[in-house]
């Protein structure tokens, strides 16, 4: 079985907590609830894809422009009027550095996998906040006409790997990520998420 069947496979149990908060914005949504949902995001995927970007040899394996989401995430949040300075305090998880291109490949997985719903997402917010999304959606937008072809590419990046150690890496990856993920987006419900963004706390999950 090839990676790209086994890893969904093997990690079937852990998608349903992943998909909580876009899940959430697929019914009745403010704008200051989509604003959390991108603050979320960017707390999650900036620290991410700044560890998959410095991994040694990822680039044999995908194209590291990819990994620029956080800055998408950035755009839409300042669309929405919250500072500069405020984006860079805001709360973030703590991500390991990668030595090998089989852990950020399983990283990865968890956040080019969120991609494949965001036409249905984006859909459904612009007919709810069509002000908001008209500027703050770049994320959402992502691979854009593309989101097909781009999860090829990726699930043509995982089928590179061809020992069964390497598999092994990414899938064992892979869960670690999606269950740092449940904690980030479970510890945020901690939070007093009715606080402006312009004053976040700086809490942090290892």
């Amino acid at each position: 079985m090839p990676l790209s069947d086994r890893l969904p496979a093997e990690t079937a149990a852990l998608h349903v907590d992943a998909d909580d908060d876009a899940v959430e914005m697929l019914g009745v949504v403010s704008a200051a609830d989509y604003q959390r949902f991108l603050v979320r995001s960017y707390g999650f995927i900036a620290p991410v894809e700044r560890a998959l970007a410095a991994t040694p040899d990822i680039a044999l394996y995908l194209d590291v422009r990819r990994f620029r989401k956080h800055e998408l995430l950035r755009r839409d949040l300042e669309a929405l009027h919250v500072p500069t300075d405020a984006i860079a305090n805001l709360p973030h998880v703590t991500v390991p550095l990668f030595d090998k291109p089989e852990e950020a490949l399983g990283w990865a997985y968890v956040i080019e996998r969120g991609t494949l719903g965001h036409h249905h997402l984006f859909r459904h917010l612009a007919a709810r906040m069509p002000g908001e999304i008209a500027f703050a959606s770049a994320f959402l937008k992502c691979y854009f006409g593309a989101v097909g072809e781009m999860w090829k590419n990726f699930l043509r990046a995982l089928n590179m790997v061809d020992d069964r150690q390497g598999e092994t890496l990414v899938i064992e990856s892979a869960k670690s990520a999606f269950r740092a993920h449940r904690n980030w987006y479970y510890s945020l419900d901690d939070r007093d998420d009715s606080s402006p963004p312009s004053a976040p706390d700086q809490h942090r999950i290892a």
